[in-house]
């Protein structure tokens, strides 16, 4: 034993003398080298500690969703190295572990497997034929339809009940970061921190489900602080972007007519009158702030407003519109059943009409017009606008489904709430702003998309098995 001690003791010395070496030696590396490092071992150790019985693969996609929810478009864009980044990392990561589980891949479980495998075959041989003359660009344009495949790992994952009782904790969390990221990034603070950059497109589905979940949530347990807390984000984030506007009115309507919560009746009336109210009572004050607070930012310009009054569809109406036709127009005289492909330039032609020459190389701006339709038809053409239009109709329909199942249920989740909220206002922003075609948008649609689709479609599964289990095929 005293033996025994005695090497334990030599080995702990040797190590500490080993980790002290590494970090003389780590401090010597150039910063960026250096910040690398340290990024992967704190990544590492959270990966080791946090979610203990959950598999690794599980805890990167949850991790991710949660950076996303605070930090947007900068953690979307951490990277070792372009064009590597946390969201491909951890897609590799994913489908290796989706390959090490063959029992559970359930691969075409779905209407909505069949039709993601559809529609990612078809962008695979696009890209097979555009790579030869784009390379990289052809990559990076393609992630619109590879993103999907997260569908498929995380849909597998929800088979495992230890996954399951994760997310749903997690994606409470991240609607909260998602609420404080908003709040942030229309204060008008400046604060510049590596992988913090809070996107609008990451936070409006998020935001828009934090108002469906604590309005339903509030009026159920008889909360008041719940409603009032929903109604200031829901005000806060529809005066920030049009399409915030219309996903938090579809995901309550839908609620309302659909999941048939009458309750919520009530209190969105409630909170329209205490809006209008107050409104009245700050133009009674202050006419001019009233006026701003009504038609100033993105909304009132999307609707023709300026300065209090109409000046028609110029503003980010008329912005989209020129937008959209360019690259129809434009697909329509070079490919109009292909596409223009990935990695062909198709919003160059708009920005410099718009912008101005300064502007057209889109890879410093945009390279999808707001518009995951126009994106498809002009990256794929008629083909694939016809693909991805089932998708989205099919998702459309199981979003329904899911919401007339459960929304009155007694085996509802806070997470079904939350999730078909995502979902559907993610829809809604896809054909103004962008969520299938960037990382911090479609990676947590995808994923609560699986979510809903591994409770309808197999809603004893998650309850019952363990990782080991092999899931019923549907």
């Amino acid at each position: 034993m005293q033996t025994n001690k005695i090497i334990q003791l030599a080995l702990l010395v040797l190590l500490m003398l080993l980790s002290m070496m590494a970090m003389s030696s780590l401090l010597e590396l150039r910063d960026n080298t250096r910040n690398v490092i340290l990024g992967a071992g704190c990544f590492s150790a959270l990966l080791l500690f946090a979610w203990r019985r959950v598999p690794i693969d599980a805890k990167l996609l949850f991790v991710i969703i949660l950076g996303y929810a605070l930090g947007g478009k900068g953690f979307a864009y951490v990277s070792p190295f372009e064009p590597i980044y946390i969201g491909e990392i951890s897609l590799s990561l994913c489908l290796l572990g989706l390959l090490m589980r063959p029992r559970q891949m359930s691969l075409f479980a779905t209407p909505v497997h069949r039709l993601i495998w559809a529609y990612i075959l078809y962008a695979a041989i696009h890209l097979i034929v555009d790579y030869s003359n784009y390379r990289l660009l052809a990559v990076r344009d393609s992630s619109m339809a590879y993103y999907a495949l997260f569908f498929m790992a995380a849909y597998c994952l929800f088979y495992n009940k230890h996954v399951v009782q994760a997310f749903e904790r997690m994606i409470k969390v991240a609607i909260v970061l998602a609420a404080f990221s908003m709040l942030y990034l229309l204060s008008g603070i400046e604060f510049v921190f590596t992988g913090f950059y809070p996107h609008i497109d990451s936070f409006i589905p998020l935001c828009a489900a934090l108002v469906l979940y604590f309005l339903i949530i509030g009026i159920e347990q008889k909360k008041i602080h719940y409603i009032i807390f929903a109604g200031v984000i829901g005000v806060i984030l529809i005066s920030a972007k049009t399409a915030a506007l219309l996903a938090v009115a579809v995901v309550v309507l839908c609620a309302i007519l659909i999941g048939r919560v009458s309750k919520l009746i009530m209190p969105s009336l409630v909170l329209i009158l205490l809006g209008l109210v107050a409104l009245s009572t700050v133009a009674f004050i202050n006419t001019d702030l009233a006026i701003e607070l009504l038609v100033g930012g993105d909304t009132g310009e999307a609707f023709g407003l300026q300065d209090g009054e109409f000046v028609g569809f110029t503003g980010t109406s008329g912005w989209r519109w020129l937008w959209w036709t360019t690259v129809c127009v434009d697909t329509m005289e070079q490919a109009p059943f292909w596409g223009q492909g990935f990695g062909q330039d198709i919003t160059g032609p708009f920005l410099a009409a718009w912008l101005g020459d300064a502007h057209s190389d889109p890879t410093g701006y945009a390279r999808y017009p707001h518009n995951v339709m126009i994106t498809n038809f002009g990256r794929l053409g008629f083909i694939g606008l016809f693909m991805f239009g089932l998708l989205f109709v099919n998702i459309g329909i199981l979003a329904v489904k899911f919401c007339r199942r459960y929304f009155r249920s007694a085996s509802r989740r806070d997470a079904d709430i939350i999730c078909f909220g995502v979902v559907v206002s993610g829809m809604i922003n896809s054909v103004l702003q962008s969520t299938y075609e960037i990382p911090y948008s479609a990676i947590t649609h995808w994923v609560c998309l699986a979510y809903m689709a591994a409770r309808y479609y197999n809603p004893e599964a998650n309850n019952n098995t363990t990782e080991a289990e092999a899931p019923k095929a549907v």
